[in-house]
């Protein structure tokens, strides 16, 4: 059992590395999509969106690590990590061999012919993508961090090199990809040595004799290749819709739409991964209060900086996405506007909850469900209501989910909802930020610039912000230094009552 420091540093390492490939991913299309001009940048993603099939032909083998290898003995563990590359690999090559035969039928369906040849050299990075795919659970489990955090971190750099060679050197879409091939390579043949530097500890890798566990470690797999696969399909499911029935310069416009801020899920993601073992202990204790009150806890804390973000974004959006795409995109701002409805859900992962009192079965069912309620949805909104349907049907769909997830929570805990989710402190939260935003768009309605308007509305929203949340009793300068230390709250938080 490690001790908080060491996991907290732990999850520091892993987070921090992640983080560097996030952002420089967001930066990556950002900075593509001001360069290439909308049609350009819609095809880049019409293939470019096909990364999400590669975490799904992973097949949930890297997750059987984290399983396996603990409770293997040294002499298992080298014909199990033989089994495990060798699966990545065959299935990095039939991936590759995917993309070259049916890169046209890809192509048809996004009625794009001219990105053929990009997907045929996108299943190759896939390829060496899904190959060493083996990397982040070997080195967790192995606690090699540093290891991981190279490999993360130069991840990242390669995304904001090559956004910075596009934007400068304006080179084709084909040299682009092919960079990310040369990379991909680079980046499995540095997992395969870090592996090898690895060997005291994991001994000779054998690729055939672990042959009896291949069922063993599939049947593990695939609950989790199939929960994977409805996430993903989810994900990406209205970028495709769009694809299909639009072309690629729609998806330009609409992916810059929906784009993702990145801060949101790197803030969430570190603090559950903190959180989630503590929720397993405290449901297994029988800790019911002291469950609820940590989720309690934490909704606080993850709200008091994502609903202010969430509030700002809606208001000041039509200043904000031309500033950073440059024109051409302003048929985004409506999806975006649109999708930040999701944003004031976002305070909590439901499903890491539900994990942790032990129902992962209902995650899966409902994830399932809504994946077949958001593609019927968006098949229906996007012929009736054109290029804003799919968004619409993610955020209904999404609100949906969330509803049922929380039910189910609430019904297998027996608790009321105010213990669950802190009301009151969401309620002050929410409209201390609309008043900022008002005050923010008032006074600077004005302003002739999109750059004079984004600056001087973020000093003024956040200033009225921290100063309404300080008389709302919500914020307090140990509030504010807590959480720019990466704490949870502090004593006003402990003492708040919803």
């Amino acid at each position: 059992m490690i001790d908080d420091k060491s996991f907290s540093g732990k999850v520091g390492v892993v987070g921090s590395g992640r983080s560097i490939y996030v952002i420089s991913l967001f930066l990556l299309n950002i900075g593509l999509a001001r360069s290439m001009g909308s049609v350009q940048f819609g095809a880049f993603q019409q293939v470019f969106m096909f990364t999400a099939l590669f975490m799904i032909v992973s097949m949930g083998v890297p997750e059987t690590v984290y399983f396996f290898l603990p409770r293997l003995t040294p002499e298992e563990r080298s014909g199990f990590l033989g089994q495990t590359l060798l699966i990545l690999g065959i299935n990095g090559i039939l991936i590759a061999l995917v993309f070259w035969i049916a890169a046209p039928l890809l192509a048809g369906i996004q009625k794009n012919p001219h990105i053929i040849t990009n997907l045929k050299i996108f299943g190759v990075y896939g390829a060496f993508l899904v190959g060493s795919a083996f990397a982040d659970p070997i080195f967790i489990t192995f606690n090699r961090l540093k290891y991981l955090f190279i490999i993360s971190a130069s991840h990242g750099l390669f995304f904001i090199i090559l956004t910075g060679w596009q934007y400068f050197a304006k080179i084709p879409a084909h040299i682009l990809f092919t960079a990310m091939v040369v990379f991909a390579v680079c980046k499995y043949m540095l997992a395969l040595y870090f592996l090898y530097k690895m060997r005291p500890d994991i001994g000779k890798i054998s690729y055939f004799t672990g042959r009896h566990m291949v069922l063993l470690q599939l049947s593990f797999a695939l609950p989790v290749a199939l929960t994977n696969t409805i996430d993903i399909i989810s994900t990406w499911l209205d970028k495709f819709v769009i694809s299909i029935f639009f072309g690629p310069e729609a998806l330009g416009v609409f992916f810059v739409g929906a784009i993702e801020i990145p801060l949101v899920g790197v803030l969430l993601s570190s603090v559950y991964s903190v959180i989630s073992p503590i929720l397993n202990k405290l449901h297994h204790n029988n800790d019911i209060a002291g469950f609820t009150g940590l989720i309690n806890k934490t909704i606080k804390f993850t709200a008091k900086l994502i609903w202010p973000l969430c509030i700002y974004l809606m208001f000041f959006a039509d200043h904000l996405v031309p500033l950073i795409f440059k024109s051409g995109y302003e048929g985004s701002v409506a999806p975006f506007r649109i999708y930040l409805l999701i944003m004031p859900l976002r305070i909590a992962l439901y499903g890491v909850i539900i994990i942790a009192i032990g129902k992962p079965r209902i995650v899966f069912l409902g994830a399932a469900g809504t994946m077949v309620m958001n593609l019927i949805l968006n098949l229906v909104l996007v012929k009736t209501i054109g290029f804003l349907g799919p968004a619409i049907s993610t955020v209904i769909t999404t609100y949906i989910h969330v509803i049922f997830l929380v039910t189910y929570i609430l019904f297998d805990l027996k608790v009321p909802l105010k213990d669950l989710i802190p009301g009151k402190t969401l309620f002050d939260i929410g409209i201390s930020g609309v008043i900022a935003a008002m005050v923010a768009y008032m006074m600077t309605r004005l302003v002739g610039t999109d750059l004079g308007a984004v600056i001087s509305s973020l000093l003024i929203f956040f200033g009225a912000y921290i100063f309404l949340g300080t008389k709302a009793g919500f914020l307090s300068f140990h509030n504010i230094m807590d959480i720019a230390k990466g704490g949870f709250g502090g004593k006003n938080d402990e003492n708040s009552e919803d």
